[in-house]
Parts: C-alpha cells; structure tokens; sequence
C-alpha cells in the first residue's frame, strides 16, 4: 500500500504547465532580477566613473580636490536593497526549477564563465566583472534555462502528438 496522499501530488508531479498561472513566477523572478541587475549595473558604473574622475582631478589639482559630483545616482541604501531582492529572486528561482531542469546547473556555470573571461579580456575592474556583468549574465541564465526547457518540453510533446497521429492515420492497401 502506498503512503502518499491521493490529494497531495509530488515533486515531479507538478510541472508548470499543469499550474493555472503557467510561467508566472519564472517571469516575476526574471523581471524582478533583471530590474535590480540594472540598478546594480548603474550604481557600479557611476561609481566606476567617479572613481576614474577623481584620480583624475587628484593627478590634475593634487590630492586635496573632490570631485563635483559626490550624489551617486542610484543611492547606496538602493544598491544594497537591490542585491538583496536579486539575490532572493535568484535562490528562489534556483530551488525551486532545481528538479525540473537537470541541466540548470552547466547553464549558470557557462553563462557566467563566458561572462567573467570576456570581462577579463576586456580588462574590466574586478568591481565591474562582479557588480555590473555577473547579475545580468544571471538574469541571462535564467532566461536560457526557462526557454530550453520550454522548447524542449514543445519539441517532446510535439513528437508524441506526431507519433500518436501517424498511428491513426490508415495504411494504404
């Protein structure tokens, strides 16, 4: 006799596209990622630019000149709430896809690899490879993942449906 509920399905039971809401939470998650992947991408790099200008004014007028512009556009506090909610919008959407998409795990690590080597190439500041381009090749990652699997989730159900319509159709004698 079996011990699980008649009314309870399991993990691999419940797939998205038997959820009334379909992707409605991958798309949340990648919204919400990708919206604080921008602000983050913003803060380091006004933050890079003034870093630049004031090594600059200090190598032009000596150590004591501060540069104009000390409001950083977003604010730091911003900043910091984003990659928090970017963090908690990555976590969820990694758990929680964990044992649908086997593969999640080789499409993070090439996404971000390719992404850290053309920072390096590039000679980008380690501040800009880690801030500015690892969240948005995360928000990248994420949308890889979620339409592979939908495409090859189409592509499996599309063979079946064909497989099942040859078998119907009558043989010429």
């Amino acid at each position: 006799m079996s011990s699980r509920s008649c009314f309870t399905p399991h993990k691999e039971e419940v797939h998205s596209s038997t959820r009334p809401w379909g992707h409605v939470p991958e798309i949340v998650e990648i919204g919400l990622g990708s919206l604080c992947s921008a602000v983050i991408w913003r803060y380091i790099v006004q933050s890079e630019q003034t870093r630049r200008l004031a090594l600059s004014l200090e190598e032009q007028y000596g150590a004591g000149s501060q540069p104009s512009r000390f409001l950083l556009d977003p604010s730091p506090g911003l900043m910091l709430f984003s990659c928090l909610v970017f963090g908690c919008c990555v976590s969820s959407f990694v758990h929680r896809r964990q044992d649908q998409d086997r593969f999640q795990s080789v499409i993070y690590a090439a996404v971000l690899a390719a992404v850290v080597l053309a920072g390096y190439t590039t000679r980008a500041s380690t501040n800009l490879i880690i801030l500015g381009y690892l969240p948005g090749a995360t928000c990248a990652a994420m949308i890889i993942s979620v339409s592979g699997h939908s495409l090859l989730k189409s592509l499996r159900r599309g063979n079946e449906i064909g497989l099942e319509d040859t078998e119907k159709v009558p043989l010429p004698v």
